[in-house]
């Protein structure tokens, strides 16, 4: 999986816990018939992306852009909550946007070291090398 969409399906994985986590009713078992149903919810918004994706803008700015539309999509996630749901679905590309070139799409995407070489849980160590803060955005949640 790349950088990309690791990064988004840990995204998704920190939104369906926070959804979770927002219910105030006392935790239950399911029964049977509850077990096979949930509430869901897809969300789209007109993103927050770079003027041209081809365009070349530094890992600052990228992070930036990012974490706009990741507070949208916070403050999504919270609303849903509130109205019972427990998964939510986003865009694809909702975060970083699309088009991007190899080079153009360089500042967006984290390092990830190679699990056969390194042994390292992001959550738990997320400064241990550079380039992984869009990968560690999820904490907030």
């Amino acid at each position: 999986m790349s950088g990309a969409g690791s990064q988004l399906a840990l995204f998704l994985f920190g939104c369906y816990v926070v959804a979770l986590g927002v219910h105030t009713e006392e935790p239950r078992v399911a029964q049977h018939s509850e077990a096979e149903h949930y509430v869901a919810a897809v969300y789209e918004h007109q993103s927050i992306f770079t003027p041209s994706p081809l365009a070349l803008v530094g890992r600052k700015q990228a992070l930036d852009l990012m974490n706009q539309n990741l507070d949208i999509y916070e403050q999504q996630v919270t609303t849903a909550a509130q109205k019972g749901v427990q998964i939510i679905v986003f865009p694809e590309d909702g975060i970083h946007g699309f088009n991007f070139t190899r080079t153009s799409i360089y500042p967006f995407l984290d390092f990830m070291p190679s699990p056969q070489l390194v042994r390292w849980n992001p959550c738990l160590e997320p400064h241990r090398f550079n380039d992984t803060e869009a990968s560690n955005m999820e904490a907030r949640f």
